[in-house]
């Protein structure tokens, strides 16, 4: 009895760390650290900073593209329009940045990380932690192809039609009640 019970604990602590790791390799969520996303960034991540264009251009990550603080409030078209025009494949690995804390990442980071089918990080420590961490700066710009979007909400109906990998955002009760309109899309 007490081995069946000790396999039972094993067993839900196991599967509670697992649900505590998942989003940071499932591909969806994850807050970082500056040196995880010096890892993310040296990996092909793509950078979003949404902090005020005099701090970007005074200094921002390489490869940074800047959007408007309130990128996250946006109709979704519109947010699928900014990052087409800054060249942001949200497909990808996708970096978020502001100040340390700052609300609008965060409120970007939680955004795309349910209309975007790429893993979506948030450097919570922002430009602050980036340079504590002894990681430079650049006043440099880059300009990039413009990526087409099609931001699609995890909630989104079946009926809605989506790009060929959306159905692993759909929700298992969707797919359980519409097989045939998923098949279709």
């Amino acid at each position: 009895m007490i081995l069946v019970m000790i396999n039972i604990f094993l067993f839900l602590a196991a599967f509670l760390v697992l649900q505590l790791i998942a989003p940071a390799h499932a591909g969806q969520q994850a807050a970082v650290s500056a040196d995880d996303a010096q890892s993310a960034v040296a990996q092909g991540a793509y950078v979003v900073d949404v902090r005020g264009a005099d701090a970007f251009a005074l200094g921002h990550l390489a490869q940074a593209a800047s959007l408007p603080a309130d990128a996250a409030s946006l109709p979704l078209q519109n947010l699928a329009a900014l990052l087409a025009n800054a060249g942001i494949d949200s497909s990808r690995t996708v970096l978020v940045m502001g100040d340390a804390g700052d609300a609008n990442a965060k409120a970007l980071w939680e955004r795309l990380a349910v209309v975007t089918s790429g893993r979506v990080l948030w450097l919570v420590g922002g430009a602050q932690e980036w340079t504590l961490r002894g990681h430079g700066l650049t006043t440099e710009t880059v300009s990039r192809p413009r990526v087409p979007q099609y931001l699609v909400s995890f909630d989104a109906p079946a009926s809605s039609s989506r790009m060929a990998g959306s159905r692993v955002r759909t929700s298992a009760l969707l797919e359980r009640d519409s097989p045939a309109r998923l098949a279709l899309n």
